[in-house]
């Protein structure tokens, strides 16, 4: 059976400013030593983490890592004794020369003072250490990368990639656009061709809830009746064809054709939905060619992508789209994705506080809304190991899952269903049940739901390539959703985080016709939106990204 392809994990220092000043910022630390100072995380693979190893001179190879961890298991499972204790500790030393990476750091800011300070430099085993970028996640958390100076120089011009350099940028946006080489993520095939497209942005006009600053800074909520919304239909979005979406799928070890790909590239992030865009060129535009964003005209037989430019993010820095491709082959990137949309969407989800707090419930209404997880609660105190197990596992539990579990009360109940007698795990079963129901007291109450990613119309999107006039498939207040058509589902809610206010809620009325079946039929397990209103606006400036219905 084909196995899905797990991100590898590196190792590297996560240290605190405190702890360099503490110490004239030059630190001699082991991987052992930081280790029991809890000051080493794991970091998946990214564009980032390839480029270091490669200009720091250490090549890495599945066969070698395989090797030493399939020996690790094979002495954990079968041997005992000080030989074999000795030999573990052999083969950890070797795993941390192959995955520990020592010329890039987190580095913990503790003051603005340790910040400046830090920017000057500093060194770690004898390395100088300089600041690269802080990603959004990072920054968030006062944490931020720095590299040594055997790449700094390096890594820098391969992350710039050979963009214009005088062309004007705001320093905070550059800055997060760098950062997205670090974005965990897997090397997937290069097209057989891409175009980068303009993006259609058109004005709609809607009844809004308008807010403007007022005297002393405070809000002021003003009703617009046929308010002009600009609105891009494919913020954040493109299309990829179905047989490079099916070489992706194998790249990735996944046995179904994904929906999209959450991807990265220089300078470039977003979805492509898969989506037979050389069928509609045929069939609805009569036309081979397409003008990209550079004004310049391309074949569309000849593209397995197209990349919108509010994908590209620095698509002005280059002159053409050639251009761009070659410096990325300079540079060494590759095509990337950090993840793919499921095979299959979940049943059941957990609502939080925020998205039922300004629901105006009756008593009646809340009774009904938390009676499944009462339900699944009240099940879980009798003696059926089979619920209980599903309450420590969830759903997605299957046979092929038994061999990547930790090693826990949970799996022994799995191995010998008795054991739901034995007091031990009796005991933690109730210790979770006790924390799931402190958790439903805050909002988290099972509903008959789902985690999908949000689309635009493909349709829409392929008619202002081809220069049609843009209708799409979906009119205003219509909505696509594969799960919810097989289920008779006419209308959901609709959430997505953060949420502010009562506006955010959404309702989401759900459309089915044979031409939505045969052009949406690759996107199942996605939720389309239309190009007609403001529901994008409503979620909190949602581009195509997440939501839960």
């Amino acid at each position: 059976m084909k196995q899905r392809k797990q991100n590898r994990q590196h190792y590297i220092f996560k240290i605190h400013t405190t702890r360099l000043k503490n110490n004239d910022w030059s630190l001699n630390l082991t991987p052992e030593e930081a280790r029991s100072n809890n000051e080493v995380v794991a970091v998946s693979d990214s564009q980032a983490i390839s480029f270091v190893r490669e200009l720091a001179g250490h090549v890495l190879t599945e066969d070698k890592l395989e090797a030493v961890e399939l020996r690790i298991r094979t002495i954990k499972q079968f041997k005992s004794g000080k030989a074999s204790r000795q030999e573990l500790v052999r083969l950890f030393q070797r795993l941390d020369e192959l995955l520990f990476i020592q010329d890039y750091l987190f580095l913990v800011v503790d003051s603005h003072k340790d910040f400046d300070r830090a920017n000057q430099g500093f060194l770690i085993n004898g390395r100088q250490f300089h600041r690269l970028y802080g990603t959004a996640n990072g920054v968030k958390k006062g944490t931020i990368v720095y590299v040594s100076d055997r790449v700094y120089a390096g890594l820098s011009k391969k992350i710039n990639n050979g963009r214009n350099l005088s062309v004007p940028l705001v320093p905070a946006k550059l800055e997060a656009y760098k950062a997205l080489a670090s974005s965990a993520s897997q090397p997937v095939t290069e097209p057989g061709g891409m175009i980068v497209a303009q993006d259609y942005v058109h004005t709609i006009l809607a009844d809004i809830v308008r807010i403007r600053d007022g005297d002393l800074k405070i809000p002021v909520l003003s009703e617009e009746i046929d308010y002009e919304v600009s609105f891009n239909i494919n913020d954040g979005y493109g299309l990829i064809s179905p047989e490079l979406s099916r070489r992706w799928a194998d790249d990735l070890g996944l046995t179904y054709l994904p929906a999209g790909f959450c991807i990265r590239n220089s300078f470039m992030k977003g979805m492509l939905f898969t989506f037979d865009f050389h069928k509609f060129a045929r069939e609805i535009a009569g036309s081979d060619e397409i003008t990209d964003v550079w004004g310049d005209r391309q074949f569309v037989f000849d593209a397995q992508l197209i990349v919108t430019a509010s994908m590209l993010k620095l698509w002005g820095s280059y002159t053409n789209m050639e251009h761009y491709l070659e410096c990325c082959r300079k540079s060494g990137y590759t095509f990337r994705v950090t993840k793919a949309t499921p095979e299959k969407l979940e049943n059941c989800r957990n609502l939080n506080y925020q998205f039922i707090q300004s629901l105006p419930l009756t008593e009646e209404a809340l009774d009904r809304l938390i009676e499944p997880t009462v339900n699944d609660i009240k099940a879980v105190l009798g003696d059926d190991w089979r619920k209980s197990l599903l309450f420590l596992k969830g759903t997605h539990l299957t046979d092929k899952h038994v061999t990547t579990l930790e090693y826990d009360f949970a799996q022994a109940l799995m191995a010998a269903p008795e054991m739901i007698r034995d007091p031990f795990v009796r005991a933690k079963i109730r210790e979770r049940i006790d924390k799931r129901i402190q958790d439903a007291k805050l909002g988290q109450v099972k509903v008959q739901g789902n985690y999908s990613i949000i689309a635009g119309d493909p349709y829409a999107l392929c008619q202002s390539l081809f220069g049609i006039t843009v209708t799409g498939l979906l009119r205003a207040g219509e909505f696509y959703s594969a799960y919810w058509n097989e289920k008779k589902v006419k209308k959901a809610a609709c959430f997505r985080a953060p949420m502010t206010c009562h506006n955010n809620n959404r309702i989401l009325r759900f459309k089915k016709t044979s031409e939505m079946l045969k052009w949406y039929r690759y996107m199942d397990t996605v939720t389309i939106f239309n190009s007609w209103d403001t529901t994008t606006h409503a979620l909190n400036g949602a581009d195509m990204d997440e939501c839960t219905a």
